[in-house]
């Protein structure tokens, strides 16, 4: 008996610290040279700095990303919109891509803290106001600091943006792995085992692209490559069990704000901005048809004449 627990021990042992150790043996990681070159860190408060990534001139124009995301899925939005005359910022929240990991304390990795690092962002650049795209969970992020400080606000601009009525995280697999007590380590662990991870990865991106032939390609091995960034599984975690969407009081939004949507996102459904579009008084909205989750990505053209149309509106 005692010779078969030692057995089933050393199985387990070797089931779960086996395939990791393997990977940083064999180097059986993502390649780390499809990763994109860090732009300029910037330091914000609490010794912390964020990575920005800027291009063109103009109105400024601050991008913030969702999760499991980074400043450089906005690229394609981001050259289009500069070409249209604005300074274009996006930027990797605390957690994610090239900017500092923070502790994880109770404070730390919601939307308030996110907030928090925008405003610190804001005033090292010297901006007073800007006009802020959040995206997805960045759009919750958008809609806190419009509601602690309007007056930092010219425009809010949210795409495919989360809001009080989001469905709970736990309505598939991955949500309830999410929501589990040892949700990172289980992510770690299956990302340490390539083909288990490509798998995940590629089941993850026909979620929020909708349709296969939507994903550019390279997409999946990109993606991978950031998510190997150290911390960034445990970030996307710690948001997602900290997200708190049903308290955002997007009632109380007094900024000009336009909402975009996909007819297509299972991931932030159309009901969501529906629900945004109702409680912000004057908003505008506007659904792109076919368009999935990843409207930056699809249709960054109808995107930047939108949100062009809707500054020049709103001046």
């Amino acid at each position: 008996m005692r010779r078969f627990i030692v057995v089933i021990v050393t199985l387990v042992v070797l089931v779960v610290y086996g395939p990791p150790l393997a990977a940083r043996l064999f180097s059986w990681g993502p390649d780390p040279s499809l990763r994109p070159a860090p732009g300029k860190s910037v330091a914000i408060s609490g010794g912390l700095s964020l990575n920005v990534v800027e291009a063109g001139s103009g109105p400024p124009v601050v991008l913030v990303h969702g999760l499991p995301s980074n400043a450089y899925d906005w690229d394609t939005l981001s050259q289009k919109l500069a070409a249209k005359g604005y300074r274009v910022i996006a930027y990797d929240r605390v957690g994610y891509g090239y900017s500092s990991r923070s502790a994880h304390t109770p404070e730390r990795y919601r939307l308030e803290s996110n907030a928090r690092d925008l405003t610190a962002l804001l005033d090292a650049l010297g901006l007073q106001r800007a006009t802020l795209v959040g995206w997805s969970y960045g759009g919750g992020v958008v809609q806190t600091l419009a509601l602690q400080a309007p007056e930092r606000v010219s425009h809010l601009v949210l795409v495919a943006a989360v809001g009080p009525a989001q469905p709970p995280e736990d309505s598939d697999a991955l949500g309830l792995v999410l929501r589990s007590p040892i949700a990172a380590g289980i992510l770690r662990w299956v990302s340490s085992i390539p083909p288990l991870s490509r798998q995940l990865t590629q089941q993850s991106l026909l979620q929020v692209f909708a349709q296969p032939q939507a994903i550019p390609p390279g997409w999946s091995e990109y993606t991978r490559a950031m998510l190997a960034l150290p911390g960034t599984l445990d970030a996307f975690v710690l948001e997602t069990q900290r997200a708190g969407y049903t308290e955002l009081q997007s009632q109380a939004l007094r900024v000009p704000t336009l909402v975009l949507q996909g007819a297509d996102d299972y991931s932030v459904p159309p009901a969501v901005a529906e629900d945004l579009h109702r409680k912000i008084a004057g908003s505008e909205l506007v659904t792109i048809a076919a368009g999935s989750h990843m409207l930056p990505v699809t249709h960054a053209d109808a995107l930047a004449e939108r949100i062009h149309a809707f500054l020049a509106q709103h001046p």
